[in-house]
């Protein structure tokens, strides 16, 4: 940790300490910068690999110089009292565009900073890198040539949803198809794809956006997450229409997402003709390559998993690559339900997340454990890691 300027050097410097905070965040591979006010001071920590590490500390004049350079940046209100606000800064590192979105957020001790780095032209890698399957990937080619039909991606905030659907988008980005997208916000431009962010405050919702979207002649189209009941209809409609639609919705699992739309009022027998393929995800933070040693775990983490005999384990112990974490980089793992003919006359039924699970299972699918379980095996992640992942 170091103190990033004395007291009187703060309002020199501020423009320089404020470039400094955002290029090591983008350097050490940051998704996000938190500035918070402490009683006595400040403290900066970036998110890394999913944690959070404490990077700089300084005083409220520091403090107060940050913020101040930071709201003229994102053109927010320096002025008046504390109070939610957002806004975006746009910089270049390195020649590349990187998009800087801010929320300032009122406490009890100041206001406190979330600054989401959104890198604007980052290269879309292939599936692989993702962490999706050999066996995975050929489903995913497979499903995504179809011209019509619902693709959606489950998981938590922060599991890595819209980097898939962007790198599907990529991938069918060619000039034969028109390609649009309502996101919120869009977070990383691809060039050709019309995207838009939705703003409710004019009334574009993903449900208005999407009716509007209809008449722009698409082929394919993304929508950022699937929230309500409209937003629901005019998807499934849209895939039963001719159209390959895109989407996420917040669910455990892939056969909950099934069960939600069902519970959202789409009619079993529409979602089962729209419905294509399901990816349930979340990203695991991968054992450090520097300081990853094999080593016997416990006999009762062995017997949860009920590993294979002869298995190795593999953890890091931390060392100076991974700052003493013991992880370095995520991986997606992935449980991916494609809708077999099984699967939609159960569908017809409106069964239970449960009953849509076990079938899928039985018909080879791999669930979140397993997929964990699978990067255990080959050294990728820790079994601590898939356990914290798939309980």
């Amino acid at each position: 940790m170091s103190k990033l300027a004395n007291e009187s050097e703060e309002k020199i410097n501020a423009i320089g300490i404020v470039d400094n905070i955002f290029n090591k965040a983008i350097e050490e591979g940051a998704s996000d910068i938190h500035i918070e006010p402490l009683k006595n001071g400040m403290i900066i920590r970036y998110r890394i690999d999913g944690l959070l590490k404490e990077v700089f500390e300084g005083d409220k004049n520091l403090y107060s110089f940050i913020m101040a350079r930071v709201k003229i940046l994102a053109q927010l209100d320096t002025t008046g009292m504390p109070h939610p606000q957002e806004g975006n800064i746009k910089i270049k590192h390195q020649e590349n565009d990187v998009d800087l979105r801010i929320s300032v957020f009122p406490t009890s001790l100041g206001e406190a900073t979330v600054i989401r780095i959104l890198e604007s032209d980052r290269f879309f890698g292939d599936f692989y890198e993702l962490g999706f399957t050999k066996e995975q990937v050929e489903v995913l080619d497979g499903i995504i040539k179809k011209p019509n039909g619902l693709v959606l991606v489950t998981g938590p905030t922060g599991s890595g949803k819209s980097t898939t659907l962007l790198t599907i988008l990529n991938k069918l980005n060619t000039p034969e198809r028109s390609l649009v997208t309502l996101e919120d916000p869009v977070e990383r431009k691809i060039e050709k794809i019309r995207q838009t962010a939705i703003d409710p405050e004019i009334g574009l919702s993903f449900a208005s956006g999407l009716k509007y979207l209809l008449r722009q002649d698409p082929d394919i189209i993304m929508v950022g997450e699937i929230r309500d009941r409209e937003t629901a209809k005019i998807a499934v409609r849209a895939a039963v229409t001719g159209h390959l639609v895109l989407s996420t919705i917040h669910t455990n699992n892939a056969a909950g997402a099934i069960v939600r739309l069902i519970n959202m009022g789409i009619e079993p027998f529409l979602l089962a003709s729209s419905l294509k393929f399901i990816s349930a995800q979340r990203l695991a933070r991968m054992n450090c390559p520097t300081c990853k040693n094999e080593y016997i775990p416990s006999d009762k983490l062995k017997n949860i998993l009920k590993a294979p005999k002869n298995t190795k384990f593999y953890h890091s112990v931390g060392c100076d690559k991974c700052s003493q974490r013991g992880v370095r980089g995520r991986k997606g793992m992935h449980e991916i339900l494609a809708i077999s003919k099984g699967i939609q006359e159960l569908i017809l039924t409106r069964p239970s997340g449960a009953q849509i699970n076990d079938l899928a299972i039985e018909e080879g699918m791999l669930n979140l454990r397993q997929a964990a379980l699978q990067k255990v095996y080959d050294g990728t992640i820790s079994i601590e890691e898939a356990l914290r992942l798939t309980e």
